[in-house]
């Protein structure tokens, strides 16, 4: 049987690439290498204005809300901004993502993982661990930031990965309401990272990301860290992933396939952020597809996603670079939180962030 579309990967990318796809009218086939649902190793904070981009509700994977933001240097400075409006939430992403992929109108197969593509003039193929071939007209990767697609196209040969650790942490109901409707931020543990403590319904999703190669021991950093904020891991199992940070535009598509999400390199070099960029650019995916020529996705994501993940990169070397002080002349500044929740929820760019934020450094900078 041919498909009109094959999606290698129902992360997040993959599930809403399908739903767009779907609903136009397209046959499409998922494939993914777990058992559904599986766990996704993610700190889960999602801004509100991603609940917008489906017309049917996800507010049943919502665990929590955040209404105010902890932000901590080495466990010792801090301060806390509150956030109006709700606009972010916490989701476990099994849930989230499998709420996606339960509205769109294609073919799933779990416990399936791809190991070869063969591109052709009129179509693509691609076969499986377990002896069998699938084809299709076009071929969506949203396999991730190891992305078997990307290697065997030749796509990201320069790519860079990151990498995190997180775990899901129980505590007694009287600790996780000292930490309800709060997320923490911790800087100045590492270089080039961050690590963070997320409120969900019945734990707190803990972690740290290195956007920056490093050569940290990160889980004893987490443990050490954690352990500041009475946060004990001892028995608590840890999760290692890749991130694969956004360094440069780069080709992200074939004749008949394109990439998407993490296995297209869309993740934010200061933040960490990817599940916007997962989204966005399986909708233009579908748009491409649709209209029948793939030749312009990777102009439309550098327009749409990259240029302003370019700008972060710079905001990135600049914060990480000199995380004390700009902890202390940014960080603390409740402009700053409510600029960056502004670009979350698409109201703003980080190039709108760099040309108010900067200023304001530099002045602080000439008083000092």
């Amino acid at each position: 049987m041919e498909y009109d579309v094959i999606v290698v990967g129902a992360g997040i990318g993959g599930a809403a690439a399908a739903y767009y796809l779907g609903e136009a009218g397209c046959r499409v086939l998922v494939l993914e290498k777990e058992t559904l649902p599986r766990y996704k190793p993610c700190g889960g904070g999602v801004p509100h204005s991603v609940f917008g981009y489906f017309p049917f509700p996800l507010d049943q994977a919502i665990e929590a809300k955040v209404t105010r933001v902890r932000y901590s240097y080495q466990g010792r400075e801090e301060v806390t901004v509150p956030l109006p409006d709700e606009i972010i939430a916490m989701v476990m992403r099994d849930e989230f993502d499998a709420l996606v992929l339960e509205q769109a109108r294609c073919e799933v197969r779990e416990a399936t993982l791809v190991t070869e593509v063969a591109e052709g003039k009129d179509g693509v193929a691609v076969f499986t661990a377990d002896g069998q071939g699938f084809r299709g007209r076009y071929l969506i990767g949203a396999d991730g930031a190891n992305s078997t697609i990307a290697r065997k196209l030749g796509l990201r040969r320069g790519r860079f990965l990151g990498a995190a650790i997180e775990a899901e942490v129980p505590l007694p109901p009287r600790s996780m309401a000292d930490w309800a409707g709060t997320a923490l931020f911790e800087f100045g543990a590492l270089k080039g990272g961050y690590l963070w403590i997320f409120p969900k319904r019945e734990h707190l999703s803990v972690g740290i990301g290195a956007f920056r190669k490093s050569r940290a021991k990160l889980r004893e950093i987490l443990r050490r860290e954690m352990a500041k904020f009475g946060i004990n891991l001892d028995g608590i199992a840890l999760h290692g992933h890749p991130l694969p940070i956004y360094l440069r535009s780069e080709k992200l598509n074939t004749a008949r396939s394109l990439l998407v999400g993490d296995a297209a390199g869309l993740m934010d070099p200061l933040s960490g952020e990817g599940i916007r960029y997962a989204i966005k650019s399986a909708r233009l995916a579908a748009e491409a597809i649709l209209q029948g020529d793939l030749s312009r996705y990777t102009t439309w994501v550098q327009k749409e996603i990259g240029a302003n993940l370019s700008c972060a990169r710079w905001l990135a070397a600049l914060f990480y670079g000199l995380p004390r002080l700009c902890f202390r002349l940014g960080v603390r500044n409740p402009k700053a939180t409510q600029l960056l929740a502004e670009m979350l929820n698409d109201r703003a760019t980080y190039l709108d962030i760099s040309r108010r934020i900067l200023p304001y450094l530099l002045r602080s900078l000439g008083k000092r």
